[in-house]
């Protein structure tokens, strides 16, 4: 067997592994909904807590923060958490508030000390909160009426957390379309992942118990870690509670970014990940359709197509049934799309490469080793 073969059959069980990623991916998003509304049984909507934690006016603000007092619930509150009391966001939100009929409070605190800054900002929040099930949202995420309460169905015994999947919406630039499409590949995997059981801390929008939270040790427990998602995500486990996904999925506003902001989160998340999930981390690259059509390409001999033909079909199939299956979950299109992939696809194999050579990541304007932020303490 001379070398070429071996080269071309390792290929080509990357290629066939590759597609096989792909084709488990689309259907588990395409599946998710009708399998998780089977498992959301739980029929009394609690009274809630909803806090959001407000920093800058990100894009889609009011929109977003608007959604939040539009909730289809029978009982809850809004909390907003802010570490200053005057902001261009923190007058926003005064001024929401002010409209609504839904009970709203601004708490203003320091904070405990905690790596994560939206940790940080949310801990005086929870100790406020009146009621016992929480709801946190991010400020760029928009919510429908019946966001909360669908996810609530979720929330049955044996459930620690209910995390949404967040879906990007209105991107305003290229480099925004690159970012959606970034999001949304990952909501795909998310999806797939719930569809067949697993769950983890997604942090844009959270739902669980206060009471949970503390027999896993608290906020103080988790403030050691830049992962505030996965952290509480992880806490409920050890107490024997589980992470799901909800059948509904969020939007988050995307809006005008660059593409240095837009590859700096890659970056920063690349190496969270290696530092957390290194065997996982290592195979990421099956998910990715540059490195399956270089395969392809070199696989290509051995059913006698050309390999420039056989690059050029997988790139050209993958992307054609990603436009299809967004399509199908109604996502966002739009005409920049396809040189969006290809974009997408250069900052996930960058920022994955660039992964194996440092420990440091960027977050909230300093520099940091993950072995240090991911710690427990």
């Amino acid at each position: 067997m001379t070398v070429s073969l071996v080269i071309a059959g390792l290929a080509a069980l990357w290629w066939c592994a590759a597609v096989a990623t792909f084709a488990a991916s689309l259907s588990g998003a395409l599946l998710q909904p009708r399998i998780q509304r089977r498992r959301a049984t739980a029929t009394q909507t609690p009274p809630v807590s909803l806090l959001m934690p407000v920093k800058m006016v990100d894009p889609g603000f009011a929109r977003a923060q608007e959604s939040a007092f539009r909730q289809d619930l029978p009982s809850y509150e809004v909390i907003v958490a802010a570490a200053e009391r005057a902001s261009p966001a923190v007058d926003a939100m005064r001024a929401m508030a002010a409209r609504s009929p839904v009970p709203a409070r601004l708490i203003v605190a320091p904070g405990i000390g905690a790596v994560s800054p939206k940790l940080d900002n949310l801990s005086a929040a929870f100790e406020a909160a009146a009621h016992d099930v929480v709801v946190t949202k991010d400020s760029n995420i928009t919510f429908s009426p019946d966001t909360a309460r669908v996810m609530l169905k979720s929330l049955v015994d044996g459930v620690g957390m209910v995390c949404a999947v967040p879906v990007a919406v209105r991107a305003e630039s290229l480099a925004g379309a690159i970012e959606a499409i970034l999001i949304n590949r990952d909501a795909r995997l998310l999806l797939t992942a719930s569809a067949s059981g697993k769950g983890f801390g997604v942090g844009k929008v959270m739902i669980f118990r206060r009471s949970d939270l503390e027999r896993a040790g608290g906020v103080a427990a988790m403030r050691y870690t830049i992962a505030e998602d996965s952290a509480f995500s992880k806490g409920l486990a050890k107490i024997g509670l589980r992470t799901v996904f909800a059948e509904n999925t969020v939007d988050q506003e995307i809006g005008a970014r660059t593409l240095a902001a837009v590859y700096g989160r890659q970056a920063r998340w690349a190496v969270i990940r290696r530092a957390e999930e290194p065997l996982t981390f290592a195979f990421e690259p099956v998910a990715c359709p540059v490195p399956a059509a270089l395969a392809a390409g070199l696989a290509a001999p051995l059913v006698g197509l050309a390999g420039w033909a056989a690059v050029l079909l997988t790139l050209a199939g993958w992307y054609a049934i990603e436009v299809a299956v967004t399509a199908l979950k109604r996502w966002e299109l739009r005409p920049w799309t396809p040189l969006a992939f290809l974009g997408r696809d250069a900052v996930l194999l960058t920022a994955w490469a660039r992964a194996w050579f440092t420990r440091e990541v960027i977050w909230a304007g300093g520099r940091r080793d993950v072995r240090d932020v991911l710690r427990q303490g």
